[in-house]
């Protein structure tokens, strides 16, 4: 058998790190995330609470989805996912709100999670969140089950 000769490692070595830039050097620039708006009122501030805890590692996408109904009322929202990242979605009912439900629906309308606990906090891909293999606009939707009031949902992704 016919054994390489160390040039060839340290050649292969250096062709696969030719264009690693993973430490910066002096000068160059670095780009930090936004920060995300401040929270529109203290429900939504609330829900940011439970989001660095049920979320984390994750970021904001988009703003936060409001809205305010009586028991039994449906409300759907749109947000668009895309593929090579994953996303959880949280939600939180305010005073009024006993139990609210989410269920979030892929672009052909094909139920992917759905919240079955029975409380005002509820959330989507905690055990398994969404990572979709297609882009495209995914349905959000929000049920008062008991109670009424204002509601806010937000969508999380991975960084």
């Amino acid at each position: 058998m016919k054994r390489p000769q160390p040039t060839a490692f340290a050649l292969a070595a250096a062709l696969a790190l030719l264009g690693c830039d993973a430490l910066p050097g002096p000068g160059t620039p670095t780009v930090e995330a936004p920060a995300p708006p401040p929270p529109a009122d203290p429900l939504e501030a609330r829900l940011r609470e439970l989001g660095r805890e049920r979320a984390a590692f994750m970021v904001l996408d988009e703003a936060a989805l409001r809205g305010e109904g009586a028991q039994g009322d449906l409300r759907d929202y749109s947000h668009v996912m895309h593929p090579g990242w994953c996303y959880k979605v949280l939600g939180l009912g305010g005073e009024g709100v006993v139990d609210l439900d989410l269920r979030v629906y892929d672009p052909n309308d094909v139920l992917l999670q759905r919240d079955t606990t029975r409380d005002a906090e509820p959330q989507i891909g905690q055990m398994r969140p969404i990572c979709p293999g297609v882009s495209g606009t995914y349905r959000i939707q929000v049920r008062l089950v008991e109670g009424g009031g204002p509601f806010v949902v937000q969508v999380y992704r991975s960084i």
